[in-house]
This record gives structure tokens, C-alpha cells and sequence, in this order.
């Protein structure tokens, strides 16, 4: 049986939680297993034995990106309801794990995150209210973690076996591989405007379009404008001194 929209929605809120027993043993298992269960009642409806097998087989060991296990819940959720065999399952939660955390490691970790925290931090350092910036953190910063979630869950139902590929073709990949040269020009903004509000330094208005040229200029050319980025804010800190 299709699963219903409430279903989906319980299985979706319930991916909040999915850390929530993890362990050494089963890692996320035991909350993969919570969160698949609202949609593995509908599928296995009428068949007591089926739904605890495949309760079962879910709660086993299992990890991957916390932001990035609805895609294994909406696509696990698809092999059960197409009636795929227990092996077939395994081997497929298997080969999630590795994708499913280095994405979001890249994606999430070591892009969105620190880019969040660091546009934070200087707008703070550029004179704006710190408790609206905080806010202004957690607003975006969940936006991005929030509709993440979302798009997995959706996009790994809609895939199934196939989720591999569809992550392949997402922007998720190369979003993660421009955010961290932007990152790097950032931290060296924050050094600018440490280095700024020392005594006797008195910065122009034109720094704040010098750091938005150098993160622009690390996300549209990866490769190089991080190093270029980082060579234009040390050389504006250069020109303090002289």
C-alpha cells in the first residue's frame, strides 16, 4: 500500500530525532528504523511479521550525514513499498553510508556552516546589532538545514535505486566544492577586521566591497579565487601598516 501525505510528514519530523539513540553498535540504525516506521506500517499494512522484519532491518547499523538521512528514509521507503527483497535492501543501505556522509560532510560541515558562521561574525565586527545577527544566523542557517532535509526526503522517494545518480546530477556536490574557497576568503576577512579595530587603525567604507569582490571572485573560480581572495585582504592589512 502507498503511504499516505501523513505518512511522509511523520516520517519526515521524525528525521530530527534520527540521532537520538545513536550508539557504537548501530550508530543512526535505531533511529533510521523510528523514522522509517510510520511509512512502513502503510506499506506493510495487514502484515504484522513483514513490518517487524523490516523494522528490524532498518534499525541495523546504519550512518550517514544527519541533514542527509531523509534521502535513505525516502528511498528505503521506496524499495519496501516496490517490494523489493530483504538483501536487496541491505546492500543498498550499505552503499548509502560512504555518499550520504561525505556529501554532507563537504555540503554542510565544512561549506554552509562555516560560511553562516563567518558572515556572522563579521557582520558583527562591521558594527551590527549581535543579537540580531545571532538570530539572523539560526533563521538562515536552518533555512538552508530545514530545506536540505527536505529536498532529500523527497528526491530520495522519488529515486529509489537510482538515489546515487540523482545525487550525482544535484548541485549539492559543487555547491560544497565553491563554498569552501569562499570560507577561506571570509577567515580572511575576519583577520582584516580583527587587525582593523586595533588602536590607531581607521578602516574605509571600501573594505566591505573588497570582501564581497573576493568572495564572489572564490565561488565563481574555485580553484584559483580562494588564493587570490586571500592575497587581496592580506594586502589590504598590508596597507594599514604603510
Amino acid at each position: 500500500m502507498i503511504p499516505r501525505r501523513t505518512d511522509f510528514t511523520a516520517a519526515f519530523l521524525r528525521s530530527f530525532a534520527v540521532q537520538g539513540s545513536w550508539n557504537y553498535r548501530t550508530m543512526i540504525g535505531g533511529g533510521l528504523g523510528y523514522a522509517l516506521t510510520p511509512l512502513l506500517r502503510r506499506i506493510h499494512a495487514g502484515d504484522p511479521v513483514a513490518l517487524r522484519q523490516a523494522i528490524e532491518r532498518h534499525a541495523g547499523s546504519f550512518n550517514a550525514h544527519p541533514y542527509l538521512s531523509p534521502v535513505a528514509i525516502g528511498a528505503l521507503a521506496r524499495l519496501e513499498h516496490e517490494g523489493r527483497d530483504a538483501e536487496t535492501c541491505d546492500r543498498f543501505r550499505t552503499a548509502l553510508r560512504g555518499p550520504l556522509g561525505a556529501l554532507g560532510d563537504q555540503a554542510v560541515w565544512a561549506g554552509w556552516r562555516p560560511f553562516c558562521a563567518l558572515v556572522t561574525i563579521l557582520a558583527v565586527l562591521s558594527g551590527a546589532d549581535a543579537r540580531l545577527a545571532v538570530m539572523a544566523f539560526f533563521i538562515i542557517y536552518n533555512a538552508g538545514h530545514v530545506g536540505l532535509r527536505f529536498w532529500g526526503f523527497r528526491m530520495g522517494w522519488h529515486a529509489g535505486l537510482d538515489v546515487g545518480g540523482a545525487l550525482n546530477r544535484s548541485p549539492l556536490r559543487a555547491l560544497g566544492g565553491r563554498l569552501m574557497p569562499v570560507n577561506q576568503a571570509l577567515t580572511g576577512a575576519v583577520v582584516v577586521m580583527l587587525v582593523a579595530r586595533a588602536p590607531g587603525f581607521e578602516p574605509g567604507a571600501w573594505e566591505a566591497g573588497l570582501v564581497a569582490v573576493a568572495a564572489l571572485g572564490a565561488f565563481i573560480l574555485p580553484s584559483r579565487g580562494g588564493v587570490l581572495a586571500m592575497g587581496l585582504l592580506f594586502a589590504a592589512t598590508a596597507a594599514w601598516f604603510f
